[in-house]
């Protein structure tokens, strides 16, 4: 009697599993989120993130939101807005950055004191030691960082 109680329990066990793996297998979060505002990169209202264990900084609500649009289409946890003191604390801004991962090209909007706007494209020798320079220095890069040095 208790073999068998084992064998069902086994069962079940086995048949929940199944049924988990195919109900992740079948989740498609592709175009959930439709918004996908048009946000300018140059006005500048700084958003703080902790994403990933890392301190994130978004040079507007607006680009905020749109990267919250992106992971909810990749079936990523929203991110949440935290203070510039929460991000900056060094656990999720680290003062230096292990060896490796390939270089990047970032672009940082900017907008001079005659209010001409432009950007710049940086090279920095990891992801990690552009989310440094960011969080650092308090300056938000749009869009994803191209891998490979800027040319």
């Amino acid at each position: 009697m208790a073999n068998m109680i084992v064998n069902l329990s086994f069962i079940f066990f086995f048949l929940g599993g199944i049924i988990h793996l195919n109900e992740a297998q079948t989740t498609d979060c592709s175009n959930s989120c439709t918004l996908r505002a048009r946000c300018t990169p140059y006005y500048k209202d700084l958003v703080w993130s902790v994403v990933d264990r890392v301190c994130r900084v978004f040079q507007n609500g607006c680009i905020f939101a749109n990267e919250n649009c992106m992971r909810a289409n990749r079936c990523l946890p929203p991110m949440v807005g935290t203070t510039k003191e929460e991000c900056t604390k060094e656990i999720y801004c680290p003062r230096w950055c292990s060896r490796g991962g390939p270089p990047v090209c970032a672009w940082f909007p900017y907008t001079d004191s005659n209010g001409n706007t432009g950007g710049r494209d940086m090279s920095f020798g990891s992801r990690c030691l552009l989310d440094m320079y960011a969080c650092r220095n308090e300056q938000a890069y749009v869009n994803e960082p191209r891998i490979g040095s800027c040319t």
